[in-house]
This record gives structure tokens, sequence and C-alpha cells, in this order.
């Protein structure tokens, strides 16, 4: 793949210093600086460039801003005036193939039982004691048969705990009712956030991000903060564990905005595993880049695997502003042509230092770059473009209607309505429409769901166990 061209120095260094190479993009980069000063921008020429170069990409959108990757540019007056400095003119405009996934366009779903105990405890924000009873619960399920696919599936099995604490209690210990009830509070609680759509049938399967050079743009505009990050872990987990070693092939790009919030509030043993994805997964042909407004965002251990670096203008008006600036200055490579600390408080909207990786993997030296324009829209597509997208989508049949086939919500209504027939003389109160009522009654109290492992989570896509 051709190099990409980020921009135009502004203090005349050499045109190898403006450019990303493909084959480094592997070991990931960082696009920083407060809002309004341009990232979003670079971030979109980087999507578009690498997706012209064959590269599927997937994107993440927190602000619901970047859907006009899906059409061509045009009739923006300060995207125009830098034309003639890049020798370009309106034929340069073009739209990229776009995949919409979202609430409104493809589900992004997987299945309770691949997001795992661990990860799932982070969203729902246990504390240790109520993790270690949520891991029970899987182990419980597996050992059932219970398969959890969706959020009904969840539902069903703490109702089952609960109803059958002191059975269970006999084979698996004490079931503490006060954890139990806190779980079942913090899983209404995210349920409310919208969780539940994150979860059921059909799952996304890696392929459909893989086999074609399309940028898989995911509207994250009404997600939960916490909901997000976790749903970004168990991307980097999934593609981690499933994806062959690459032998340097790039398979896929990731840009995740707003990257802060995959590391907000994350335990040190979680982010000890995702430090090491990060360093493992380019053997994978993965690169990520993090999208944030500060360096400090990023956890250093992580930061330092950033081989490939944008920083647009930070503002240092307090004590904290000036310590994210000078971290920000020395994370470059110097040049002696400018200071790069001053520099950053000095670029203007569409200016930014940058810093990439050479073909031996060396830093370049930091340089000035006004930022090539993009050939996409800058505004989102209006809702008719967004439904004319989805229409022509070879996805939309797969993903769009969810799949209901049974799982441990049917599985445990099954049990128990064996049970009624048994204890109760099934055909005498079928006959008087009490077990209708009492299937009515556990409908309303039970969940939904897939099945593969179920005792699975972050920490088995490093080291291959399963719970």
């Amino acid at each position: 793949m051709e190099p990409i061209a980020l921009g135009i120095s502004t203090i005349g260094d050499s045109a190898a210093k403006r450019q990303l190479l493909p084959e480094m993009v592997n070991r990931h980069g960082i696009i920083c600086g407060a809002t309004g000063t341009g990232k979003t921008v670079t971030l979109r020429l980087m999507v578009e460039q690498l997706n012209r170069r064959g590269l599927p990409v997937f994107v993440t959108d927190f602000k619901g801003d970047l859907s006009g990757l899906g059409a061509p540019g045009g009739g923006n007056a300060k995207v125009n005036e830098r034309l003639p400095l890049f020798n370009l003119d309106d034929t340069y405009f073009r739209a990229s193939p776009l995949e919409l996934w979202g609430p409104a366009t493809l589900p992004l779903r997987t299945a309770i039982s691949e997001l795992g105990p661990e990860l799932l405890g982070q969203m729902l924000n246990l504390n240790d004691n109520q993790a270690g009873l949520l891991q029970l619960l899987f182990k419980i399920a597996d050992e059932q048969g219970l398969l959890l696919l969706d959020w009904k599936d969840l539902h069903a099995l703490i109702h089952f705990a609960e109803a059958e604490r002191r059975n269970l209690a006999s084979r698996y210990g004490n079931i503490s009712p006060a954890s139990l009830g806190a779980i079942k509070r913090k899983f209404l609680a995210v349920e409310r956030d919208g969780a539940d759509a994150l979860f059921g049938e059909p799952t996304l399967a890696l392929d459909d991000l893989l086999d074609e050079a399309k940028v898989h743009l995911l509207d994250a505009s009404q997600m939960h903060p916490r909901i997000y990050s976790i749903l970004l872990l168990w991307l980097l987990a999934e593609l981690y564990e499933n994806l062959p070693e690459a032998g340097g092939q790039l398979k896929i790009a990731l840009f995740f905005d707003e990257a802060h919030l995959l590391f907000d509030d994350l335990p040190k043993r979680l982010l000890d595993e995702v430090e090491q994805i990060v360093k493992l997964i380019r053997s994978r042909g993965v690169g990520i880049f993090f999208v944030t407004q500060n360096p400090l965002d990023i956890p250093e251990a992580i930061l330092a695997q950033m081989g490939n670096r944008v920083q647009h203008a930070l503002r240092a008006y307090t004590p904290k502003e000036q310590r994210a600036v000078k971290a920000a200055a020395n994370s470059f490579r110097a040049n002696p042509v400018f200071n790069t600390a001053t520099a950053i408080g000095e670029l203007a909207v569409g200016e930014a230092l940058v810093s990439c990786l050479d073909s031996d993997g060396v830093p370049q030296p930091v340089d000035r770059l006004l930022i090539h324009p993009p050939a996409s829209r800058l505004s989102p597509l209006s809702a008719t473009e967004i439904q004319q997208l989805l229409s022509a989508s070879p996805l939309a049949k797969k993903y769009r209607h969810t799949l209901d086939r049974e799982s441990a919500y049917e599985q445990l209504q099954k049990r128990q309505v064996a049970a009624v027939k048994k204890n109760a003389g099934g055909a005498q109160m079928e006959k008087s429409g009490e077990l209708g009522r009492a299937l009515d009654s556990m409908a309303n109290s039970f969940g939904r769901q897939l099945g593969r492992e179920l005792v699975r989570g972050i920490l088995g896509a490093l080291t291959g166990r399963r719970g």
C-alpha cells in the first residue's frame, strides 16, 4: 500500500515526515486535541485513505457526526479554501463504502455467554463479592446446561438462583441473598440504560468486518459510556482470540472515539489484560487508533505503544492543562526547528503536530502540518440517506431481525411447567385455567438468549482458559 500523506508541512520538513505508512498502522496510534481543533476531521481523513487502499476499517462514532463518510464532500467553505493548497479540485470528493451499525441500522450484538462474567461484572459495576457471585451464576448455568444468549436469559438465571437458593447451596455453597439482590438491582439499572439491546442473536461475525474493504461505522451516540467501553473491550478480545497470526499483513484498523471511556474506573487486573491485548494484537494484523482530547486520558503503559501520533491544539490555562501540554510534547521525538510544547498551544484549527513511524519502526521527528482535507462530507447523512444505505446493505438481511431460539429463559420455563404439572396435577390445572395464569406469571419473571461456552471473558482471550 502506498503511504498516506497527512498534510503539508508549515516548517518545510521533508515529505516523509508527513506520511503514515500502512505497514506501520498495526503499531497503533493516537489522535488528540481539544474540542473543535480538528481531530475528528483527521480521523475521517485516515479512515478514508486506509479504506481507499483496500483495508476494512471499524470506527466508533460517539457523537453521531461521522455518517457523512458515506457521502461525497463538497459545499463546505473551509474545505474548499484548502483544495488549491493541495492541488485538488471538486473531482477529489468521494464517498466511502459504508456499513452503518447501531440501534436504528444494523444491531451489533453479542451473547451474554460471549461477554463472560468478568466484563459483565464490570458493566454492572459490581463489587468483589457481587462479581464472585456472578462468576458462580455462570458456573451454575454451565453445569445446568442453560444457554445464556440474551438479556432475558440472564434475568431468568438470576430469578432461578433466587428461587432455588437453598437447594443450590448444598452443591455450590452459600448464595448471599444480599449480593443476589444487589446484582438484580444493578441489572435493572443497566437495563434502563439500554444494555439489553447489546445481547442476542444473530451475534456479530468477525468475518463480516473483514471480508470486504468497507468502513464499518458504529453509532454509539445513544450508548451509555459504561456499555460503550465494555463493548469495545469485548471486540478487542474477540479479534485477538479469533484472528490468526497475520505475518505482517494488515487486516483491519480500529478507530475508537472518546477512548478515555475504555479506561475509566477499569480495575488493574483488566487494565493489565487490555495492555497485553494492545501489545499482542498487532501480530494479528490489527491497528488501533485512540481518539481523545488529552494523551493523559490513556494509561501510560498503553500510550507508550502508540507509535503514530497526531496532536491538535491543547489550551493550557490551569496547572492540570499545563501538565497535559508538557506530557503531549514529551511524547514526540523533538524537532530542533521549533519548540513542541509552545507549538501545541499555538496550533490553529486544522493544524496538528504529527510524528509517524518510518519503515524501520522508528518515530520521525515531529512536524507541524496543515492537515489534508477529507474527501467525504462533513455533515451527517439524512434519515433518507441512511435508509438508502441500509436498503442496499448485504448485511441487513442477516442482522436486522432478531433470532430468539430456545435458551435459558425457555429452558427454565419448561422446567417450571413440568414441575407444576408433576406436583399439582397438570391436567386439572390446565382445565381450570390456572396453568395459563402460572405461565403468564413466569413469563413476566424470566428473561431470553445464544450459546457457546459460558464462562469466558476477557481473561480467556489471552490465556486460552475457559471458566
